[in-house]
């Protein structure tokens, strides 16, 4: 049996990290792009997490953007993101559920008309579940495997300042997992939609992006049409718990 090329996957994904960074220095949409070079250089090694793990974090990737239409209040402006992630993906996992860790932040900012700094949150994260042992229905309230949700403890935070704001952790919104490449991409396409598409028709950013949905999303599309399957995978259960029966 052929010996799993582990270190060249990872050696693999953090190029094309530091071919995301060069991209995104060269349009000028993140200012310093030290992040994504370290999150490459930490991908590059070994994982401590295990021979057949691959990881890195990405701490406070900048973008520095035009607020979106429809921002309120409206005289809002110095807007950025800040963008967490923090992630161990299994080399041995299965192909719907590659993540043993996933955490990723999106955090906004702006100034608002008198001055104050404003924020905003959005969290995603792969439940912290053992598929192999639990049940998709061990929790109170729904709770997809891979989901979104506003706020999070990066809003909580701040729960004095939140003035007539109601924040709440529900709802848990079902999402397919994203790696690094897949993130910054949904951070341009929802925040930046005229570089976005502007880099969707650049081949060298099209590269490096469309492999990951194959990869992460193809799946986990796959075994959430598998709900009605009859027998049901098991991992179905866990990305759409909403379907029974």
């Amino acid at each position: 049996m052929a010996k799993n090329n582990f270190a060249g996957q990872r050696r693999n994904s953090a190029t094309a990290l530091r071919s995301l960074a060069i991209i995104l220095s060269r349009k000028g949409v993140c200012s310093d792009v030290g992040p994504l070079n370290a999150a490459a250089e930490q991908c590059s090694l070994a994982s401590a997490h295990g021979d057949k793990t691959w990881g890195y974090d990405i701490t406070s990737l900048t973008f520095q953007l035009n607020p979106p239409k429809g921002t309120v209040p409206v005289k809002a402006k110095d807007f950025r993101i800040e963008l967490n992630i923090s992630m161990v993906g299994r080399f041995d996992g299965e192909p719907d559920d590659q993540f043993a860790r996933l955490e990723i932040n999106v955090e906004k900012y702006a100034q608002g008309p008198a001055g104050a700094e404003l924020k905003a949150a959005w969290h995603f994260d792969r439940h912290i579940i053992d598929t192999k042992k639990d049940s998709p229905h061990v929790t109170e309230d729904i709770h997809p495997l891979y989901h979104f949700q506003f706020g999070g403890a990066r809003m909580t935070k701040i729960a004095n300042q939140l003035g007539q704001t109601l924040l709440l952790d529900p709802p848990r919104l079902m999402h397919p997992p994203m790696d690094g490449l897949l993130a910054i991409d949904f951070v341009l396409a929802n925040y930046a939609g005229v570089v976005w598409k502007a880099l969707r028709e650049d081949p060298q950013y099209a590269n490096l992006i469309i492999p990951q949905f194959k990869q992460f999303w193809k799946p986990y599309f796959d075994a959430v049409a598998g709900s009605w399957a009859n027998p049901r995978s098991i991992n179905s259960g866990f990305l759409c718990p909403f379907v029974v029966g």
